[in-house]
């Protein structure tokens, strides 16, 4: 047997089983093949090594009985993984499995614990197994938490209880009038165990299908948001996850990602938005010649800067012409605050959210924490609030503070108050100090993006080019750009320089160059801190050979023996 990983979306992943030359992809369910419940052809099927089939996942029996040792060779998975008193000491399978299942069913605080503890030890490239979890509804949730394998037994208990299984939930099958389904069984016309047990196997195989395309596309945590909905297990497990279990989580998830809807209480958990409110806090330091920090609300069009009501804003701000004073830091949920200069970092430019007017006590203390972090440690001389909805909350931080917008910043009196406050209070302008506070913005950036060593790579630079898309040079040498659509800094050689002098994101190879991308059979080690799309330097003993955007986290690189590890950009002759 052999699994490679072919895709990622947190711990979820697509990957490729090959078993006796027969290859199947993954998230994918083993279905029972018995002479009552045969598993549907073209599935990956589940049997004991007595039926010695081939194309399949192969069971070891219990030592209940005599088993000839050809048998207990070919097994994929050892009767240990259902936890049988009746068998020898488990030994090292091929399989990572969730041991002791029916326990942790019941207890949603054992289950996450368990997945941690799978997803952190040296068995993390494995395919994971777990057996009679998978209700249909239940799919997306293992599929996140990384269960590469699951088995039809819950399709097939469901059934033979007269379960009709949805993506949103198990249906009594006898109480539905109208079947909410066209599967082929469902418009048969029969009612009975068989039909109802091939409607359980078609909306199962209908919905990891769906997961295996959210995963795809990135958009795997949508799912589940929406999919918890339907079974407290699910939110209990899910927040549990969020709450003791965010490290493993960020660990895997990518620093750029899709577009995503932010829609519910769980959304301010994401891995990715604590992530950025963690970063704000430990990296985040404003430009040293904004003095006035400016409170303003955020927008639906994103990036906030092409938005009619921000363009509003700046053109109050430029009518003061105090404008490289003004450090304008956008308040909104679930981020909690978005500093001008970080607005098309990932997640800043591609969250949704629905507006009501009304923040519910999670979102107000949100705002309310992080505004007064900003205050406390940035050292502004002025601060401004002109926000709308937010105002509440926020002014009930703020100490010495002006409001310019008595809760309506788009109108025009309250434009008009903002560039009065501004003129009074933000210092004058003297020469030219705009391509000075360039730098800083994105000294500002660099620094959150790679940490303290960032400030190193605008170390003596100026800035070049039209926003969004900033060339940062040192003397006639390129550092490294920012685009508008990846929205973070794509480092040249003499940038990915800078970071291995640092020994900061860094990827360790032989004594090699790369040609072409780099796999992960030629890493030796990577940094703690690579993530998913983080650009990074690929170097030797401190000698930098390549740079580029990483395909895997660390830990990944550190065990994996095939994929691509690093998408090489620019490679040092």
């Amino acid at each position: 047997m052999r699994f490679e990983i072919l895709e990622r979306d947190g711990l979820a992943r697509i990957g490729r089983l090959d078993i006796d030359g027969k290859h199947f992809s993954t998230p994918a369910i083993a279905f029972m093949d018995t002479a009552k419940h045969p598993a549907p052809e073209g599935h990956l099927k589940l049997a004991q090594t007595t039926s010695l089939q081939e194309n399949g996942l192969l069971v070891a029996t219990s030592e209940f009985g005599i088993i000839d040792e050809d048998s207990k060779r070919r097994a994929h998975l050892g009767p240990e993984f259902r936890n049988s008193p009746f068998a020898e000491q488990p030994t090292k399978g091929e399989f990572s499995v969730l041991e002791d299942i029916g326990q942790l069913l019941l207890d949603s605080r054992a289950f996450v614990d368990r997945i941690a503890e799978t997803k952190t030890g040296k068995r993390l490239m494995e395919p994971l197994y777990a057996s009679v979890a998978g209700q249909t509804h239940r799919l997306a949730f293992l599929v996140y938490c990384g269960v590469d394998v699951l088995d039809s037994v819950p399709l097939v208990m469901a059934a033979e209880n007269g379960t009709y299984l949805t993506s949103s939930g198990p249906l009594d099958y006898s109480k539905i009038k109208s079947l909410p389904c066209s599967c082929p069984a469902c418009r048969s016309g029969m009612r009975n165990k068989e039909e109802l047990l091939r409607h359980n196997y078609n909306a199962a195989i209908d919905e990891l299908g769906l997961v295996a395309h959210a995963i795809q596309e990135r958009r795997l945590r949508e799912l589940v948001e929406a999919r918890v909905r339907s079974d407290p297990w699910l939110v209990q497990n899910l927040r549990l996850m969020d709450l003791h279990h965010f490290d493993l989580q960020e660990m895997h998830a990518p620093v750029k990602g899709p577009p995503f809807h932010a829609g519910s209480k769980e959304s301010l958990a994401r891995p990715d938005v604590v992530r950025w409110r963690k970063r704000i806090e430990q990296r985040y330091s404003r430009p040293e010649s904004a003095k006035v920090l400016l409170l303003i609300p955020c927008s639906a069009k994103k990036p906030y800067s092409v938005s009619q009501s921000h363009m509003r804003f700046r053109d109050a701000i430029l009518a003061s012409g105090r404008e490289s004073a003004v450090h304008e830091v956008v308040v909104t949920s679930p981020l909690g605050i978005v500093p001008r200069e970080l607005e098309l970092f990932y997640p800043a430019q591609d969250y949704d959210i629905p507006v009501t007017g009304h923040w519910d006590r999670d979102e107000k203390k949100l705002v309310e924490e992080t505004v007064s972090w900003l205050v406390e440690s940035q050292g502004y001389d002025t601060v401004i609030s002109h926000l709308g909805d937010e105002r509440e909350p926020v002014n009930s931080v703020l100490k010495d503070f002006v409001d310019t917008s008595q809760g309506e910043p788009g109108s025009r009196k309250s434009l008009e108050s903002l560039t009065q406050a501004l003129i009074e209070h933000a210092p004058e302008r003297s020469g030219s100090p705009w391509a000075a506070r360039k730098l800083e913005d994105m000294r500002s950036l660099c620094r959150f993006q790679f940490g303290p060593p960032g400030e190193a790579i605008c170390e003596g630079a100026s800035i070049s080019g039209r926003w969004p898309n900033l060339k940062i040079f040192r003397g006639s040498s390129q550092m490294g750009m920012l685009t508008g659509d990846r929205g973070m800094i794509s480092l040249t050689l003499d940038g990915g320089e800078v970071l291995a002098k640092n020994n900061a994101y860094c990827v360790e190879i032989d004594d090699f160059v790369p040609k072409g991308n780099l796999f992960a059979v030629g890493v030796e080690a990577a940094s703690n801190e690579v993530r998913i799309g983080d650009d990074v330097a690929v170097v030797h003993k401190g000698d930098l050979r390549a740079v580029g955007s990483a395909q895997m986290c660390a830990a990944e690189m550190a065990l994996a023996e095939r994929g691509e590890a690093v998408h090489i950009r620019h490679v040092a002759k």
